[in-house]
């Protein structure tokens, strides 16, 4: 038996009105959602609002499983298209959690905390960053070694896509190839 492919999602919350979430990142979070569950992955996110409530309801609107890691110790905290809710009490920590659970991130938009999701995600996952969506996924390559890496070693890539389309099919296509975090590939 095989399982189906955990792909996480990071990005933006709404939880600042003040720093809302642009229209075109939750657009593409729906999307991206409606994507995965179509080709039977699963998504994971933080579980809350912005990014992880629009992709949580793509998925759902194609019959998708949604796993929601939760900084907090109330599942009614998480956003109403979380099928499975796991509560952490760990707050930020629970970036960690979310991540590892992955066998690959999508990165969309993003402020400080998907920032620090993308540096837990870094060595160990393969992520995908969708690029035109705002926030630190229009920002992070050009400040990356190479346009690609975090580190001046270069211990891993990080890969881009402009759809999310393209985002999806590279993230799958990722997660199911050994060593996939070295890799080179790039989608438009």
């Amino acid at each position: 038996m095989t399982r189906p492919p955990l792909v996480t999602i990071i990005g933006k919350s709404a939880r600042d009105p003040d720093d809302p979430v642009p229209p075109r990142a939750l657009a593409a979070a729906e999307e991206v959602g409606r994507l995965l569950a179509e080709r039977g992955a699963v998504v994971v996110s933080g579980g809350l609002s912005g990014v992880m409530e629009a992709v949580s309801r793509g998925a759902k609107s194609a019959g998708g499983l949604v796993i929601g890691i939760l900084p907090g110790f109330d599942k009614r905290d998480a956003n109403e298209h979380v099928d499975i809710a796991i509560t952490t009490g760990m707050g930020w920590m629970r970036n960690t959690l979310t991540v590892r659970a992955a066998d690959a991130v999508i990165m969309i938009s993003g402020g400080i905390g998907t920032l620090n999701e993308l540096t837990v995600a870094y060595e160990d996952k393969p992520t995908v960053i969708l690029e035109g969506t705002g926030g630190w996924s229009d920002r992070i390559r050009a400040l990356a070694y190479d346009g690609r890496h975090l580190d001046e070693a270069r211990r891993a890539t990080l890969h881009f896509a402009s759809t999310p389309a393209g985002a999806v099919d590279l993230a799958l296509r990722l997660a199911r190839s050994a060593g996939a975090a070295g890799g080179e590939e790039e989608l438009r």
